[in-house]
Formats: C-alpha cells, sequence, structure tokens
C-alpha cells in the first residue's frame, strides 16, 4: 500500500545576522532593544514649533507692556504724540472791534435777498437802495435764521467798512461775517424791515459794526 501522506515542511532557519565585510550591521530591531522609547522624546518639528510659539507670545507680551506705559506716559503728560488728545476748542466768533470810515455808496457791489414770505419785498428795498447810488448786483431770496430783524448785512473781511455803511442806512441790522475775499455785501431784509434811514440822518461819522447777537448789551443789575 501506498504512503500518499504530505511530508512536512522544514524548519525556517533564524535569520542570520547581517554581514558586510565581515562586520555585522547594526539593525533598526537591534536598536529599539538597545534603547526603549519612554515616551519622552520629541520630534524635531514639535520642537521647532514650541520655541516659535514662546518667542512670539514673549514679543506679544512686550508689546502690550509697552502700550500700557506709553498711555501711562501721556495720560501724566510727560509724553506729548501729535495727534493724541482733545481737539483744540473752536475758535469763538465775535462782532469786529474796528472803527470804520463811511465809504460812498456806489463804491461797492450790492446784493439785495428777501427773507420773508412778502413777495417783491427784496426788488423793492434794492429800488430804494438804487435811487441812493448804491451798486446793485444779485436781487432774489434766501433763507433768513435771524428772526425779528429788520435786515442781515453779510461781508467778508474786505468789505467789513461797505458792510458799516449798510448799517448806518438800514436800522437794527445784524452783521454776519462769510469768507468771501472781495468787498461786495449781502443786505437779506427780515421781517422786521419797515424803511430806510432818512438820506439826511444818515450818520456818515466813523463808528463800529453792530452784532447784538454777537455783543449783547450787558445785563443791568437788579433793584
Amino acid at each position: 500500500m501506498t504512503d500518499t501522506s504530505v511530508p512536512p515542511p522544514p524548519k525556517r532557519q533564524p535569520q542570520q545576522p547581517l554581514d558586510w565585510q565581515g562586520r555585522r550591521v547594526i539593525t533598526e530591531d537591534d536598536l529599539d532593544v538597545a534603547f526603549e522609547d519612554d515616551g519622552n522624546v520629541e520630534k524635531p518639528h514639535i520642537y521647532h514649533r514650541r520655541i516659535l510659539h514662546g518667542v512670539v507670545l514673549v514679543l506679544l507680551v512686550g508689546l502690550v507692556i509697552a502700550a500700557v506705559l506709553t498711555a501711562m506716559a501721556v495720560a501724566r503728560g510727560d509724553l506729548k504724540i501729535p495727534g493724541w488728545g482733545p481737539p483744540p476748542p473752536p475758535v469763538p466768533i465775535t462782532c469786529p472791534a474796528g472803527t470804520y470810515d463811511y465809504p460812498d455808496n456806489g463804491s461797492f457791489r450790492l446784493n439785495v435777498y428777501n427773507g420773508t414770505q412778502l413777495e417783491g419785498l427784496g426788488s423793492k428795498v434794492a429800488s430804494q437802495l438804487a435811487d441812493r447810488g448804491y451798486d446793485i448786483g444779485s436781487v432774489g431770496n434766501k433763507t433768513l435764521s435771524f428772526y425779528g430783524m429788520s435786515a442781515v448785512v453779510v461781508s467778508g473781511k474786505a468789505g467789513e467798512a461797505n458792510a458799516f455803511n449798510l448799517q448806518r442806512n438800514i436800522p437794527d441790522t445784524e452783521y454776519v461775517a462769510d469768507n468771501r475775499a472781495d468787498d461786495s455785501v449781502d443786505v437779506v431784509v427780515g421781517a422786521g424791515y419797515k424803511e430806510l434811514v432818512a438820506v439826511n440822518k444818515v450818520d456818515q461819522t466813523p463808528g463800529l459794526l453792530s452784532c447784538p447777537r454777537l455783543s449783547p448789551k450787558p445785563t443791568e443789575p437788579a433793584g
């Protein structure tokens, strides 16, 4: 009877150490056996990242401290930085304090505007002033924010004496300055207008501009 059983496979020979030119080559497995991983060895990229984070943190703390010290120095007035601090107070609007001579009526351009709802008032006053020799320019309408005034007289610095002339011809007016460069004058007629000062009663002596709202009369003491 024939034996049909399969013979067992030959046993594998243990792996021989690697040799090179008669010397044994150290493998990774040999290193793992010799040096066990205790879990405390950091990978190089993690180590470098932690160093970078530490440097950034130190810089941020330094910037915060510098900002706090600078703010304290500014608050105490020890350090002045241009642009810091409250803005300067606005320059108060005051009435011009100069004394003016009375110029000729026709020596400047005069614009007349109606500041009321009364139709034709501007044209009427412009005609009356033209009869006195004024050089009339624009005639039209303008909104007047001064209530109860006879008229508002407006000019730039160069036209202050000319505005003084108009105030001597129209009673109870208010002078207001603007930024125009020429010597022209605007007259905005208000609801309080009645009539011009009579020609023979116009005071042509030197004097001051009238700004009742900028230079109110002093309050009289009580009793």
